[in-house]
C-alpha cells in the first residue's frame, strides 16, 4: 500500500498582489563582493586603485606592523569590501575599498588590546542639529581623512 502524504502538492501560482511590471529588482550598483569579483570586473583599474588608496592610508596611519606568525598561531581571515559611492547630486562615483579582519574570530588580549570605534550618540547630533536650527545655520556633512605622525599628534588633511 502506498504510504499517504502528509501534506498533499499543491498548485503553485504567481502572486496576485502585485502585477509583474510593478515589481523592482534591487541590486548593489555593480559593487564586488569578493577580490575575485573585482578583478574580473570590467572597472578592475578603478578597483585596484581604490585598495591600492587603502593600503597607502593604513600605511601612513601606522595602522599595522608586520610581524612573523607566532608558532602554533594563524593569522585571522580578512576580505575586500568594496563600495561604489555617490554625491546626493548623483555625482561620478567614487570607488572604496576597504579591508577588514573578520572581527568575530578575535579574542581579547590574544588578538586585540583595545577597541576603537568613531560612534556618535543620538543626543549629540539632536544638540548640534537644535543649535544650527536655533542661530539659522546650515549643516554641512563630509568625509575626512585623519593621519598622525610619529610625535603622536594628529592631522586632517
Amino acid at each position: 500500500m502506498a504510504e499517504e502524504r502528509r501534506y498533499p502538492r499543491r498548485q503553485r501560482k504567481a502572486s496576485s498582489w502585485y502585477p509583474v511590471s510593478q515589481y523592482i529588482l534591487l541590486n548593489n550598483e555593480g559593487e564586488p563582493s569578493c577580490y575575485e569579483q573585482a578583478m574580473a570586473n570590467v572597472r578592475k583599474e578603478k578597483w585596484y586603485n581604490a585598495m591600492q588608496e587603502e593600503m597607502d592610508s593604513l600605511h601612513e596611519n601606522y595602522t599595522y606592523e608586520l610581524i612573523e606568525a607566532l608558532e602554533g598561531k594563524k593569522a585571522l581571515r580578512n576580505k575586500w569590501v568594496y563600495k561604489l559611492k555617490t554625491g546626493e547630486d548623483g555625482s561620478t562615483p567614487r570607488y572604496k575599498a576597504r579591508i577588514v579582519v573578520t572581527g568575530f574570530q578575535q579574542k581579547k588580549g590574544v588578538d586585540f588590546d583595545e577597541i576603537f570605534a568613531p560612534v556618535v550618540k543620538m543626543a549629540s547630533i539632536r544638540t548640534v542639529l537644535s543649535m544650527a536650527a536655533s542661530m539659522n545655520m546650515e549643516i554641512e556633512q563630509l568625509d575626512r581623512k585623519v593621519f598622525s605622525l610619529d610625535g603622536g599628534r594628529w592631522l586632517k588633511s
